[in-house]
């Protein structure tokens, strides 16, 4: 059985990114990274962090996956 990238995160290189733009974990240990708008408030962060995290699944497709 082939496991998804959400059942074992890879090893990623972060980039440096624009000054508007920060790095999020869906998962500890710096696993499954998003990049959200840095303005964003802890309350909308938070927020956007549990929907994300809700449907990882559905998003983390790629066609390795498929």
């Amino acid at each position: 059985m082939i496991k998804s990238s959400v059942d074992e995160p890879p090893e990623v290189e972060l980039k440096d990114l624009p000054p508007h733009l920060e790095y999020a974990f869906l998962e500890g240990d710096n696993k499954l990274p998003v990049i959200i708008a840095k303005e964003l408030g802890d309350a909308e962060k938070a927020a956007l962090i549990k929907g994300l995290k809700s449907h990882k699944r559905a998003i983390a497709w790629k066609l390795s996956d498929i």
